[in-house]
């Protein structure tokens, strides 16, 4: 499941950090070393809002880390840290006081006798501000970059649990860093950390967020690295299933880069791209021709990654046999994925249960042991006696791993339903496929379900209604069923002639 971030408010964090001291001592005591009264310290724990000069009377009276009190970094009590840490803590200390101090000012005294003078004050309070703001911003740069240097090890690691740990306390000293470069890198950081956690909705935010900066630059160069940011956003709303934005954005980055990056492996990259969002958006034909043009020049270490929509699209175009289709591209898990997802769909369970045997239990090019599409071929097979339960299984153990998306709920349940048809039972078929259904007409208009998931769906509902059924539903699905299979086998996708 996708790790989040639960934003409070500063009194809250406050509040929290307070109750962690009285574990250790007494209300009363607090309110004897703060000089204040134990009711009052009593509801500031509670749920008052909490005054700066109570803050400077907990770090004065029992000596307290600034730091720790005001951002919850480092140890508790000053006599543990460092003397740099030391520094630094007093001039956030100092920060918040300047912060109150411009809190204070009423500035309807304006229009009185003394308006002078809160005009004066209410300048001198402001430069403090921005005095110490520059200065925690100054020291807080080195520490910033410590921590982005120490999440991108653990990303690279994949230590997820200190990659957690990490980006949490980068979290706070962002709020305290200005340097836009640092931030931006966070946040590009932070997409890979939510894509790993298998939230595409907040690792897309992040990504387009990270891509309108960069063109937002006074200096943007047009370079490999400006590119990977495109490319990372049209990667981000693919995986999201919003595949018209992301081609959009693709074709804008192509015209782009055409002049000064057409030889670059990342403009390689861009064209495979633009190539498989073509297939999945209907247009076979010019997605295949685009999609096996590229395959051959794209450097090595992404070849792998585009052989499975390689293997797809020559299957779903009906160019290529399935006794011949393990040949084409480079092994990967999702190309095994997509052979057995395809033999599934045309009801070839002899060749379901060759690719099962040949690429099942392999994690780093075949289909990973006890993962959904493992549990949905054995299922198919008969491998699995109890097909849908252990099915049913693996979806909410991914459920609980990551942040599925609605589209691929909508998948899965297209799956379930053909379990329970290949098993026999019509009804827990039928309730399955009306399920998928909702899923579908529930889904965000900008979202695009993945060809072969709407293609089994499809699929279920001219195996599950009867022709000659005069039922509105069935009528409704069959007609739906077989103006889908018409319009893409018009449109290049040779292997749907078989549902017509």
């Amino acid at each position: 499941m996708s790790q989040q971030v639960v934003t409070k408010t500063f009194d809250e964090e406050i509040r929290e950090r307070l109750r962690t001291l009285v574990k250790t001592r007494s209300q009363s005591d607090l309110a004897r070393k703060t000089a204040t009264l134990v009711s009052t310290v009593n509801r500031y724990l509670k749920s008052t809002k909490i005054p700066g000069e109570f803050c400077t009377a907990v770090i004065n009276g029992l000596g307290v880390n600034p730091a720790w009190l005001m951002t919850g970094e480092g140890t508790p009590f000053l006599a543990d840290v460092s003397a740099g840490t030391s520094e630094m803590a007093s001039n956030l200390l100092e920060l918040v006081e300047a912060m109150n101090q411009v809190a204070k000012m009423k500035l309807g005294a304006l229009t009185g006798q003394h308006h002078l003078k809160v005009l004066r004050e209410l300048n001198d309070a402001l430069e403090r501000y921005e005095a110490l703001r520059a200065v925690l911003n100054k020291r807080t740069r080195s520490v910033f970059r410590e921590l982005l240097d120490s999440l991108r090890k653990a990303l690279q690691d994949m230590d997820m649990q200190r990659a957690t740990e990490v980006r949490k306390a980068a979290l706070q000293v962002s709020r305290l860093c200005d340097d836009p470069q640092l931030n931006v890198e966070f946040d590009g950081l932070q997409e890979f950390y939510e894509h790993i956690f298998g939230d595409q909705v907040k690792a897309l935010e992040l990504s387009r967020k990270v891509f309108v900066k960069s063109l937002a630059a006074s200096d943007v160069t047009m370079d490999k690295d400006h590119a990977a940011l495109a490319i990372n956003l049209v990667v981000s709303l693919h995986r999201a299933d919003r595949c018209r934005e992301a081609r959009r954005i693709c074709r804008a980055t192509l015209a782009l880069y055409e002049d000064v990056g057409s030889d670059w492996g990342r403009y390689k990259q861009l064209q495979a791209l633009h190539a498989v969002l073509n297939i999945e958006l209907g247009n076979m034909r010019e997605g295949l021709r685009d999609l096996h043009d590229t395959y051959p020049v794209l450097p090595d270490q992404m070849k792998r990654g585009f052989s499975g929509k390689l293997v797809e699209s020559m299957l779903l175009s009906g160019l290529t046999p399935l006794e011949y289709a393990p040949a084409i591209g480079e092994d990967s898990s999702a190309k095994a994925i997509a052979l057995v997802r395809f033999a599934a769909l045309v009801d070839d369970l002899e060749h379901v249960k060759s690719f099962l045997k040949k690429y099942g239990g392999d994690d780093r090019t075949g289909i990973p042991e006890d993962s959904i599409w493992d549990a949905y071929a054995r299922g198919l097979t008969g491998e699995n006696k109890n097909a849908l339960a252990g099915f049913e299984a693996a979806v909410n153990a991914e459920r609980g791993r990551i942040a599925v998306r609605p589209a691929q709920e909508f998948a899965y349940m297209a799956c379930a339903a053909h379990l329970a048809r290949v098993a026999g039972d019509d009804k827990k078929a039928r309730k399955y496929h009306d399920d998928a259904q909702a899923l579908l007409e529930g889904l965000d208009k900008q979202v695009n379900p993945q060809m072969l998931a709407m293609a089994l769906h499809h699929r279920n509902a001219l195996a599950l209604y009867p022709e000659d059924s005069k039922a509105k539903q069935t009528k409704d699905a069959r007609t739906a069923a077989l103006k889908f299979f018409k319009k893409h086998h018009e449109q290049g996708y040779g292997a749907f002639a078989k549902f017509l």
